[in-house]
């Protein structure tokens, strides 16, 4: 060994050394939450040994003795780099502690000594019942949450989980509450798309506690609707340390809305089939018989006859070409061609006779299946329905994109702008809209400032196109 080498060494050995002797515990925790070091004073408080501790990850240690306060300050240690000081009941070891966090190149370290007075036998008599009757006060709360139906749990604003009940714990699958807390690290790898708890918490609520939708993941690989409660839990300083709230169980719910939207679907389906029908056997077929009587009556007329009758006629053969188009746009739609080529057909229909333009933008075939592509098109109808009746275009566009998993349809048009979710009876609306977008994998978003115009962006899963 070099003497450069001998004299870090034994520097190391003295640093070890002296952090034995430390009467207040001293551990540091690495920028991943892995505790990196822990002298006798912490092992001796918490009756462990280092291998117990060492290598471990501060989130995985003793899941039902979590210290919230201790997670935020660490995390915000860690983003900050700066020093952080706060003092807390600690229940594991039954007193209070305070804690200082000091940034370090590679984590944080962290001095705890005594804080105020607890269990010791110089404390007052009536601090120390104080003392007892909150801890039996917290024991009664915890053993409720655990005796609810419903499930709950807290979580740090990053997604580290501090507790969930029993409840929660077996709904989705697990042993009990101490099983999902070993298994999972944080409380967005509970949800199939992370995004809905991120989008749930940047939420503007007034104050309220903030309330989500979303599918969470089973441990057997299945999902579950849950309607899930956000209640922020402030910090001495004012800001956010947890989030509090109650998980429903709503998939009997969505399992309903999806059966009646799809009855919905077929009998929606069923009316444009036999309206189609109507206006092709019918008023179709009676003004192509109109015009061709008029073609047999041109040479008997006089001249001054002749002009009205010819324009008659033009105008008539512009009726026969927007009930064809009618007939399009209201029949099932044949996908044989893509995605965009029916679409194109479709705002022909729509919006002949108006001064609107519209323009379809994207590749010929996405790499949808049929399923997919059948309700991404009946979203994108939905879309161009509600362009013609409300929003009052000069132009309209329509993008289809593949990126990467996912495809991207948007409608984008330069109206007035205002949309918004429709709850008039017999009217789908945008409510529906999204809720079609999800039976489909996928989700919608609506951007339609007043007076600014609108841009419906719908999200599905790209599969393998059946050929």
């Amino acid at each position: 060994m070099s003497d450069a080498s001998d004299g870090e060494h034994r520097r190391g050995l003295s640093a070890a050394q002296t952090l034995e002797r430390i009467v207040g515990g001293v551990f540091s925790v690495g920028p991943d939450g892995t505790v990196q070091y822990v002298n006798g004073s912490i092992l001796a408080m918490l009756g462990e040994e280092a291998s117990a501790v060492v290598g471990r990850n501060v989130y995985e240690l003793y899941p039902h003795a979590r210290d919230p306060d201790f997670l935020h300050y660490l995390e915000r240690a860690l983003e900050t780099g700066e020093v952080e000081e706060f003092e807390a009941f600690a229940p594991r070891v039954g007193r209070w502690l305070r804690r200082r966090l000091y940034p370090t190149t590679d984590g944080v370290t962290v001095i705890v000594d005594e804080g105020r007075p607890g269990d010791s036998e110089d404390v007052p008599d009536p601090l120390r019942e104080a003392l007892g009757r909150a801890r039996a006060a917290e024991q009664r709360y915890r053993d409720l949450l655990d005796s609810m139906a419903e499930g709950w749990k807290e979580t740090t604003p990053a997604g580290g989980i501090l507790a969930v009940n029993e409840a929660l714990a077996t709904r989705l699958g697990y042993d009990d509450a101490a099983d999902l807390l070993a298994r999972v690290g944080s409380a967005n790898d509970l949800y199939v798309d992370p995004e809905d708890r991120v989008r749930g918490l940047r939420s503007e609520s007034g104050g309220k506690p903030r309330m989500i939708e979303a599918q969470m993941r089973r441990r057997d690989g299945g999902t579950v609707w849950v309607r899930s409660t956000l209640t922020p839990r402030y910090g001495p300083a004012g800001d956010i340390v947890s989030f509090r709230g109650f998980v429903e169980d709503i998939t009997e719910h969505r399992d309903a809305e999806r059966r009646r939207r799809e009855a919905e679907e077929r009998i929606e389906a069923r009316e444009r089939t036999l309206l189609a029908e109507a206006v092709h056997d019918e008023p179709l077929q009676l003004v192509v018989a109109a015009i061709l009587r008029l073609d047999g009556l041109q040479a008997q007329l006089p001249p001054e006859l002749a002009e009205p009758v010819e324009h008659v006629v033009s105008l008539l053969e512009q009726t026969i070409e927007r009930l064809r188009n009618l007939v399009v746009a209201l029949s099932p739609p044949d996908l044989r061609d893509g995605l965009a080529a029916s679409i194109r057909a479709l705002a022909e229909g729509l919006f002949m006779g108006t001064a609107t333009e519209v323009e379809v933008e994207g590749p010929v075939l996405l790499p949808l299946e049929p399923e997919i592509e059948t309700g991404a098109f009946r979203v994108l109808r939905e879309a161009l329905v509600n362009v013609r009746k409300h929003a009052r275009a000069d132009r309209v566009l329509v993008h289809l994109t593949e990126s990467g998993e996912t495809v991207v349809l948007e409608v984008v048009d330069d109206g007035v702008g205002g949309a918004r979710a429709s709850t008039e009876p017999g009217h789908l609306g945008m409510t529906s809209m999204v809720a079609r977008a999800e039976s489909l994998g996928g989700s919608l978003t609506v951007d339609s400032p007043a007076g600014g115009g609108t841009r419906v962006s719908l999200v599905v899963p790209v599969g393998d196109r059946a050929s």
